[in-house]
């Protein structure tokens, strides 16, 4: 699973310039590495998305909290700083688009504690817009990767197409089967659904695989079915 490193890893990152339409500071505009449910270990559902958004206003004062437990783990690379990003982002992640808009947790069966989520980009940018593929992919194979080895996903689900141009790639060489919400405004209601129904099934067959083949772990050895009485 992850460790402090791959947290440090993304919250110290300066790989990319710090120019143009890349925000990256030592104030609010923090690398954000992402969030890992308390149950995550038992459904191994990872979402993708694009890059972190700047919040609205109504969100100011949560950010900062947010922002500042990023930098103090930056600056204190302790078990108790790791701690408290991830209640914060806990927290956090309440308000966010990825679970209020843009993929509906209930409608998938699951909650925040089943999923991991990270972006393929880990900067903010200036009016949320996408950065040049360049970037993207120092980023992914910067930091998207090593999240993939550590988390072992059983199902990645890519949030837009966007991310899924510049992450499938690495899914795919790892074995790991995806699928992306297509989030694109032109799409009509008929073909929202059916790529909704689509992804939909997919995370419930991996989720009830990996499910299953940690209570099949769980048996005792030699008892993974219930044994025959006599």
């Amino acid at each position: 699973m992850l460790t402090i490193a791959h947290y440090v890893g993304v919250i110290s990152c300066t790989a990319c310039p710090a120019t143009g339409k890349l925000l990256r500071d030592a104030g609010e505009n923090v690398p954000q590495p992402g969030f890992v449910g308390n149950r995550y270990e038992r459904t191994r559902v990872l979402l993708v998305g694009k890059n972190p958004a700047t919040p609205p206003l109504a969100l100011s004062r949560e950010d900062q909290v947010y922002t500042h437990a990023l930098r103090a783990l930056r600056d204190q690379p302790t078990a108790e700083s790791l701690d408290a990003v991830r209640r914060v982002t806990r927290t956090f992640m309440e308000s966010w688009p990825i679970k209020q808009k843009h993929f509906s947790l209930e409608e998938f069966g699951l909650g925040l504690d089943d999923i991991a989520f990270c972006n393929i980009v880990r900067c903010r940018t200036q009016g949320n817009a996408p950065l040049p593929v360049t970037f993207a992919r120092t980023c992914a194979d910067r930091h998207f990767a090593d999240w993939l080895d550590a988390l072992k996903p059983a199902v990645v689900v890519f949030i837009g197409k966007a991310p899924s141009e510049v992450g499938a790639a690495l899914v795919d060489a790892r074995h790991i089967p995806h699928d992306f919400i297509n989030c694109m405004r032109s799409l009509d209601a008929e073909a929202r659904k059916s790529n909704r129904a689509r992804v939909a099934a997919l995370v419930k067959r991996r989720r009830g695989e990996a499910e299953a083949l940690i209570a099949q772990r769980g048996a005792p050895a030699g008892r993974s079915r219930s044994p025959t009485r006599r």
